[in-house]
């Protein structure tokens, strides 16, 4: 994508080796402390996050400054943007334990609602939901008709199989969504450590198999469309077609939509999509006695107005944009429009995380590092800030500041070319 020529970007680049960026880790470290101040890891264990995350980090950065001395006699003990880096690697570990509980609790979801298919009763939800369930796989099944066939399948099948082959499965998929977004291989380990993608997995969300059909994006337009049948706010990266003029691509994907629903219709019956409308109908009520069910989306937080109007100027900024940087910040727009947003979500602003320099990446992935909540949106805000402000992002042509050696692209672009 080409620069925009315009006003001056009076905010200068953040070096790797300048003072300035310790204002990044420290800005990284008030985050961490103001938002596990109240929490225990494990849950319920005692012992505060933000204690054990302060001991470990300590640790960590002074294990860091041994090596480095080692690796660079005259440089830095460490530099900023390393100890960004390993601040927000400590933080996706403490992070992950205080998630790891219930497992594949989506999945639950999906089979429960596969099992009430194959036994004609009913799927959707009837009557708002007042009280939380203590079992999470009692939250309700809000996915399309369509994929009711495959859902029940696996509900035939034995549990810890159907587990085993939708785990395994969403495991290969999300890998291979990064992949083709161009993380390279050494990288995929770490991302696994990572919340939104750590997240994704252990519940079984289909947020995953939903990312590799935007990763592939580039090359095959019409998983763009499919993937409102899987997640209908993903739908929004099906503009970047109408914006790249992507027409012939963009049919085939209504196309292919329409002859999933055509074929499973008579499997479903027809009353399906009318019980699907009802119940979403019916969710946007129990949102309203169990905010909690928004997760952390906008309309938990602002008026439908102002949510709608977030929503509709990231749209217009992605439309903006050209090329691949587009479909980047289309993908932040799903993030922003989500009428209810977990922490997978954020998984579809990987490509706009990617497009920042090392420093900001660091830090965007350290806001996310943290249990899932309101803070998140911090990393959303810098996605956005970037984009007003050139030197936050990356250049096209290969970086010579030491600071991208950190950066996970190395001198490349998201979706590089292939």
């Amino acid at each position: 994508m080409t620069e925009r020529r315009g006003r001056p970007n009076r905010l200068p680049s953040l070096r790797l080796d300048s003072p300035a960026g310790w204002l990044l880790a420290i800005a990284l470290a008030v985050d961490v402390i103001a938002v596990t101040r109240a929490s225990d890891v494990p849950n319920g264990s005692g012992f505060g996050y933000a204690a054990a995350w302060l001991l470990a980090t300590a640790v960590a950065l002074g294990l860091a400054s041994l090596a480095s001395t080692r690796l660079r006699p005259s440089g830095p003990l460490l530099r900023p943007a390393e100890a960004v880096a390993i601040m927000a690697l400590v933080a996706m570990i403490l992070t992950d334990v205080t998630m790891a509980w219930q497992p594949l609790r989506d999945l639950g979801i999906y089979l429960r609602a596969g099992q009430h298919f194959v036994e004609g009763s009913p799927v959707y939800m009837q009557t708002p939901l007042a009280v939380q369930p203590q079992d999470r796989t009692g939250y309700p099944f809000l996915y399309p008709p369509c994929t009711l066939p495959l859902f029940g399948a696996l509900a035939l099948l034995p549990v810890p199989l159907a587990q085993a082959i939708w785990a395994g499965g969403s495991l290969a998929l999300g890998l291979l969504a990064l992949r083709l977004i161009g993380l390279p291989g050494r990288w995929l380990a770490p991302v696994l450590l990572w919340p939104p993608f750590f997240q994704g997995l252990w519940v079984g969300n289909v947020a995953l198999p939903a990312l590799l059909l935007y990763g592939l994006g580039p090359w095959l337009g019409a998983g763009l469309v499919l993937g409102a049948v899987i997640k209908s706010y993903t739908g929004i990266a099906a503009l970047w077609l109408i914006r790249e003029r992507r027409w012939a691509q963009a049919l085939a994907g209504g196309a292919i939509a329409a002859l999933a629903v055509a074929a499973t219709v008579p499997l479903t019956g027809p009353g399906a999509w009318a019980d699907w409308l009802n119940g979403l109908q019916v969710y946007q009520a129990s949102q309203r006695l169990l905010p909690g069910l928004y997760g952390f989306g906008l309309p938990r937080y602002v008026p439908i107005a102002v949510y709608a109007a977030l929503a509709a100027a990231v749209v217009l900024v992605a439309f903006r944009a050209q090329g691949r940087e587009s479909l980047a910040r289309f993908g932040t727009a799903t993030v922003v429009a989500s009428p209810s947003l977990f922490g997978h979500g954020l998984l579809m602003a990987v490509p706009s995380l990617l497009s920042l320099r090392a420093p900001w990446l660091w830090l965007g992935v350290g806001f996310l590092s943290t249990p899932d909540g309101p803070q998140w949106w911090l990393a959303v805000a810098l996605i956005a800030a970037s984009w007003a402000v050139p030197s936050m992002r990356r250049r096209t042509q290969p970086e010579t500041e030491p600071a991208e050696a950190l950066h996970p692209l190395g001198a490349g672009q998201a979706w590089p070319a292939r």
